[in-house]
């Protein structure tokens, strides 16, 4: 194992894109802390922070094929965790909307046991609904509403022109919508449409 540590940064990578395990694990430890410093940076939270790490690096391991096509690691890396912490930061808005609505209903706006468990179910409801989009939708979806690309940026991701990407995302959410209207609940759905 001390001998593996020795890779450079591209044999790393291209390691890990093949899918082996112990140069991820390595690749985890060379730069968890980076992640982990930029998230704190502005989250101001260790929880939030950790748990930014762990999605970058369960999106690096998912996504471990694409990394091959990545010139510079580090750019992308920092890239990737800028985009998981607007995402954590928009999840927060989204939390703190949505209790601060069920506060104005009457609700105890403390009750975030019962919050929790309608976001985990509103994120598995999303999912369904994310499984019956088509692949392309599915795609544009994720570059522009997960990882919060332009429409320019997908489009070149894709090899599609920037208003067929809004199109493909006006269609996604569409689906997205009815879906939820039909298995999901009316404030889920109001997110949704303004995210």
């Amino acid at each position: 194992m001390r001998g593996d540590y020795l890779h450079n940064e591209k044999d790393l990578i291209n390691l890990v894109a093949k899918g082996n395990g112990p140069a991820f694990s390595q690749l985890f430890e060379r730069y968890q802390d980076k992640v982990y410093k930029t998230a704190f940076f502005y989250l101001k939270s260790e929880a939030a922070a950790e748990e930014v790490v762990q999605e970058v690096f369960i999106k690096i391991w998912q996504k471990k094929q694409s990394l091959q096509d990545v010139t510079y690691f580090t750019s992308w890396l920092l890239k990737l965790t800028k985009h998981h912490i607007i995402d954590h930061l928009r999840k927060i808005a989204r939390e703190s909307a949505v209790l601060e609505k069920l506060g104005q209903q009457g609700q105890p706006s403390d009750n975030t046991t019962d919050f929790r468990a309608r976001h985990y179910q509103y994120q598995l409801l999303l999912q369904q609904a994310l499984s019956n989009l088509s692949p392309k939708q599915k795609d544009v979806y994720k570059l522009v509403k997960e990882q919060g690309l332009s429409y320019e940026e997908a489009g070149e991701q894709m090899g599609l022109s920037p208003l067929t990407v809004k199109t493909h995302v006006a269609r996604a959410l569409q689906s997205i919508r009815e879906f939820l209207q039909k298995h999901g609940e009316i404030y889920f759905i109001l997110l949704l449409i303004k995210k």
